[in-house]
């Protein structure tokens, strides 16, 4: 519901503003994107044959970012903000897996990145694009529970890269509405000795300010 609101707001927006060409927009922008975020369920691995998975529920994202556009390229920094609760747990011992246990808790993701954009630019209002990018992420997860159990709070910072895609909407000469996808993963985490993987698929709409 909340993504299909978004892309609904964008919609009625590039509806509203008849838009330019993106090649008319060039120099240092500003930038805020909001969005949905969904966690792949991540594996736990206690020792090499005992495996704990995690499923989580869908979250939300919040981003600032703040470059420079050189009509066909860009580059920017990033910093993200994401949170999504733990849904449940489940232990497997080899291939055998024992049944999805309730559980509560959160995890939240801060970003860093440094982001490269190839723009389409076009003679329309509208710029696909394609986006890769590099950089560190703090990882936390808080009140982790399981069936009553307290397991305590744990965190670790490791590298983490993103790729994307999208399309951009030039209202004038200085704003820009976003619409992008991207594939966010996390590097190997090491929380106390265990290791475990976390990747997310992420949607955004976001608001470009250029100077």
């Amino acid at each position: 519901m909340k993504k299909t609101l978004g892309i609904s707001i964008v919609l009625f927006m590039m509806m509203i503003f008849p838009g330019i060409s993106l090649s008319a927009s060039s120099g240092p922008y500003v930038g805020g994107q909001f969005g949905m975020t969904f966690l792949l369920d991540s594996d736990k691995y206690g020792d090499s044959v005992i495996k704990m998975e995690l499923d989580f529920d869908p979250g939300f994202n919040l981003g600032l970012t703040g470059g420079y556009n050189w009509k066909m390229f860009r580059m920017e920094g990033e910093v993200q903000y994401q949170k999504n609760n733990i849904d449940s747990f489940k232990v497997c011992y080899g291939s055998t897996c024992a049944s999805d246990v309730s559980s509560s808790g959160d995890v939240t993701i801060f970003t860093f990145l440094a982001n490269v954009y190839l723009d389409f630019v076009n003679k329309t209002a509208f710029t696909p694009y394609i986006t890769a990018g590099i950089g560190l992420a703090t990882v936390e997860v808080n009140d982790f529970e399981v069936a009553g159990w307290q397991m305590g709070d744990s965190d670790d910072t490791v590298f983490a890269y993103q790729i994307g895609t999208g399309i951009a909407y030039a209202i004038n000469e200085k704003f820009t509405i976003d619409l992008k996808y991207r594939y966010h993963d996390i590097t190997e985490l090491d929380f106390d000795g265990v290791e475990i993987d976390f990747a997310n698929h992420d949607v955004y709409v976001g608001l470009r300010y250029y100077f």
